[in-house]
């Protein structure tokens, strides 16, 4: 069964308002990536604490701690990033989800910089895997992970040790098509799925179903196959679909319109 969660930081700033507004467009889950306006890592215990109070007062619980790291330069000190992970599969525990997202380092040398991401990824994932936590890698552009076979590299070569997120529209930012060309080569290794279009010629995000995802497709793939998992609605719509935060109003009828293509 398809479970609905999302960035509800994209529309309001204060964390209760966002698990009201949660709640109330029928979702049970929400991801996990600011409190307020700072990053979830760095929230402090009693932000943490009035955040679990906010989503067990409304009945919501949360789907990932969507972290930051990993979206670094690859030569970043691993130090803090470790420090951080820690932390975030503390945080993880806390609001009862088995899933911390990451990223495969900034590069523009792929070849060169491989040996040190595949490295640096496979001890983020011992990390993670000592932690009692999954590690989810999100494909975006401008890191490693950002085209189909880089991101399978990661799962293999972790030894299954990192999981994968699905964007679509990041991958059509890429010059990938998502459901043609990932999604086959991924699907055994896909854990989550961020729900966000795009257009090719552009680049510019789009509503769910309005660009050249081929949300359709997976839609319809996901129905036909009975998939389990989270589906996060991610809608990036502000700054004329350039990222940004969005009006509630949008955010509602971003996830209206996901329901509808998921629905077929």
């Amino acid at each position: 069964m398809i479970t609905l969660t999302g960035f509800t930081d994209e529309a309001l700033a204060t964390f209760p308002a966002q698990v009201r507004m949660a709640s109330r467009a029928g979702l049970t889950h929400v991801e996990l990536r600011r409190i307020g306006m700072r990053p979830i890592l760095d929230a402090s215990p009693t932000a943490v604490d009035a955040a679990a109070e906010a989503l067990a007062g409304h009945g919501v619980r949360g789907s990932c701690i969507a972290t930051g790291l990993g979206k670094a330069p690859v030569d970043a000190p691993m130090g803090a990033l470790v420090d951080g992970l820690e932390r975030a599969a503390a945080l993880a525990h806390r609001f009862d989800t088995p899933f911390v997202r990451v990223f495969s380092f900034h590069t523009t040398e792929h070849e060169a910089d491989r040996p040190r991401v595949l490295s640096q990824m496979a001890v983020l994932a011992e990390v993670a895997r000592t932690a009692g936590v999954t590690l989810l890698h999100e494909n975006e552009k401008g890191v490693f992970g950002d085209t189909p076979q880089r991101c399978l590299e990661l799962v293999e070569q972790t030894g299954g040790g990192v999981r994968l997120i699905f964007d679509p529209a990041n991958f059509v930012q890429c010059g990938v098509r998502p459901f043609d060309e990932a999604f086959p080569l991924l699907v055994d290794h896909i854990a989550y799925l961020h729900a966000k279009d795009a257009r090719a010629a552009t680049g510019r995000v789009t509503p769910v179903g309005e660009g050249d995802g081929q949300w359709g497709a997976l839609a319809a793939w996901l129905r036909a196959s009975g998939w389990e998992g989270f589906v996060s609605l991610e809608p990036h719509l502000g700054l004329g679909g350039r990222g940004g935060p969005v009006t509630p109003r949008r955010w509602v009828a971003a996830l209206d319109r996901l329901r509808t293509v998921l629905a077929g």
